[in-house]
C-alpha cells in the first residue's frame, strides 16, 4: 500500500535536526546549520546544486537538460529554479541514482515540464512493489551494468555495480569532463551513515574497488561536498578496510564479541564527520555481516 507520509522528507528531516544538533560537530563548527542552496559548474555544461546533506547533479546539453536525482518537492523546485537561472533548455531527462525515497521523491516538478524519468530495472521493479505518492515511477528503465545515455553531443555513462546500497545503485559517468556522480557511496571525510542502513559493507568495498578502476579525475557527491578529488573514493575504501581489519584484530585478541564495537577505534578518522557517534553502529554492522556470513 502507498505509504502515507514522505519517507524522504522524514530522512532529511533527521538529517537537518542531526545536523543542527552538531552530531557532525566539526562540520557545524565549520559550516551553518542551514547552509543555503547553491549551484556550482563542475565543468562547461555539468553542474552541481544544493548544500550540506543535499547535492543533485544536471547537465545542460545541446537538446535539453539531464537531472540526476530530486530528493523531495522542494528541493526540485529550487534546483528547477536554479536550472532556469543558467538555462531555458528543456528537461529531458530526470534519471534517479537508485530506490531510496530520500533522493527520489518530487519526481513530478521534473515530469510536469516534460522529463522523461529513468531508472535502473533494479529500482524501477522495487518501486513498483513500495509504491509511495512522493515518488513519480520511472518512465523508462536500463538494465545490466552499463547503458550510455548520449543527447546532443554530449554522453553521460550509466554503470552499476550489482548489490552494494539499495536497489539498482547507478553511478554517472562523465567521460568528457572526466567526471563521476556517485551517491551515498562517497561521502568525503565522513564515517558510514549511522548504522549503515541498506548498505553491504562487503559489497560496497567490492564497488569502490571497481569505482576506483574508472577514468575519472574528480568525483560529484549528494552529501557533504558538490566536488572533491577522486583520492576521495579510495579514501572511503580505506576506511572500510581498516575497520574491517581492526574488527579482525579484535578477534585475535579474543575480546568477547559483544565487547568489540566498544573498543574499536580508528583514531586517523576521528576529524571525519559522525566518528565519535556512528563509528560503535558502523562496526556493530560490519561485525554482524562478519559473523552471519551474509
Amino acid at each position: 500500500m502507498p505509504l502515507s507520509n514522505s519517507f524522504g522528507k522524514l530522512l532529511l528531516m533527521i538529517a537537518a535536526i542531526v545536523w543542527s544538533l552538531g552530531a557532525f560537530s566539526n562540520a557545524a563548527q565549520a559550516q551553518p546549520a542551514k547552509p543555503a542552496y547553491q549551484t556550482t559548474k563542475i565543468a562547461p555544461g555539468l553542474y552541481s546544486f544544493g548544500a550540506g546533506l543535499a547535492f543533485n547533479a544536471f547537465m545542460i546539453t545541446d537538446d535539453g537538460v539531464v537531472v540526476m536525482d530530486s530528493f523531495d518537492a522542494d528541493f526540485a523546485r529550487a534546483s528547477l529554479e536554479a536550472i532556469r537561472k543558467v538555462t531555458d533548455k528543456p528537461i529531458r531527462y530526470l534519471i534517479y541514482s537508485h530506490n531510496h525515497y530520500d533522493h527520489i521523491s518530487g519526481g513530478e516538478v521534473f515530469k510536469s515540464e516534460g522529463a522523461t524519468i529513468l531508472s535502473h530495472e533494479a529500482a524501477a521493479n522495487w518501486l513498483k512493489g513500495h509504491p509511495s505518492p512522493d515518488v513519480a515511477m520511472p518512465d523508462k528503465t536500463w538494465s545490466g551494468s552499463r547503458s550510455e545515455l548520449k543527447i546532443g553531443n554530449s554522453q553521460i555513462n550509466l554503470l552499476y555495480f550489482g548489490a552494494n546500497h539499495g536497489e539498482g545503485m547507478t553511478v554517472f559517468q562523465f567521460p568528457r569532463e572526466r567526471v563521476i556522480y556517485t551517491v551515498d557511496l562517497v561521502v568525503p571525510s565522513r564515517v558510514g551513515f549511522a548504522y549503515m542502513p541498506d548498505f553491504s559493507p562487503k559489497e560496497w568495498e567490492r564497488t569502490l574497488a571497481e569505482m576506483n578502476k574508472l577514468d575519472f579525475d574528480r568525483v560529484m557527491f549528494a552529501h557533504n561536498a558538490p566536488v572533491g578529488p577522486r583520492t576521495t573514493v579510495a579514501d572511503q575504501l580505506k576506511f572500510l578496510q581498516d575497520l574491517r581489519a581492526a574488527i579482525f584484530t579484535e578477534f585475535k585478541k579474543g575480546t568477547p564479541f559483544m565487547q568489540i564495537p566498544k573498543v574499536v577505534k580508528l583514531p586517523q578518522y576521528e576529524t571525519w564527520d559522525g566518528y565519535e557517534d556512528w563509528l560503535p553502529m558502523n562496526t556493530w554492522r560490519v561485525l554482524l555481516e562478519i559473523a552471519m556470513g551474509v
